[in-house]
């Protein structure tokens, strides 16, 4: 395993293995509806990494001719890709999870802002945070039923999605209490 090769490299060879004979396009809308929610990935990183995971062995591609649509690709994780997976995800994450939020970085200079354009930010967030959660409960709904590994794993990473989707809207609750309390404010 090359400890200089990024995370993205790994989620995407973790998903060639979980559906094996997949083209780039079912990977991406497999990824959108699954690790998307903690590990959001573009079109554009997915096979450029797939490119890389063929580069290094770990995967191969099999053109597939259609009659009716286009050719495709179509991938599958190799033996050496599989002992590289095994070697990752037996090996500890660097330093600590981190994620981007949009909305903290505008709390951050939200001195800036009016408490009424504050509470607007805070109401579209909260928008988001519940229709969030309610996929993600649909989701471990849905994987609760399936009595496979890879169906638990999934239920158990959604489960996660849901309890954090859970303490932000209660964050914002707090929030918008806070500001409430305190009154209109001046930018």
């Amino acid at each position: 395993m090359s400890d200089k090769l990024p995370e993205s490299t790994y989620a995407v060879l973790g998903l060639v293995d979980k559906v094996p004979g997949s083209s780039g396009y079912d990977l991406l809308t497999v990824a959108g509806r699954s690790f998307a929610y903690f590990w959001p990935i573009s079109q554009t990183l997915l096979y450029r990494e797939l490119n890389r995971l063929t580069d290094l062995g770990w995967v191969t591609a099999t053109r597939v001719e259609q009659v009716r649509t286009p050719s495709k690709w179509i991938y599958t994780i190799t033996q050496d890709g599989q002992g590289a997976l095994t070697e990752w995800l037996a090996s500890p994450p660097p330093g600590n999870d981190s994620f981007r939020s949009p909305l903290l970085l505008r709390f951050f200079f939200a001195h800036r802002m009016s408490s009424r354009d504050l509470l607007e930010l805070l109401t579209g967030y909260r928008r988001a945070l519940q229709a969030e959660h309610e996929e993600l409960r649909a989701i471990v709904d849905k994987l609760a039923k399936v009595p496979t590994p890879g169906a638990r794993s999934g239920r158990l990473t959604a489960l996660h999605g849901l309890r954090t989707a859970a303490a932000r809207l209660q964050w914002v609750d707090e929030m918008q209490a806070e500001i409430e309390q305190d009154g209109p404010s001046r930018p």
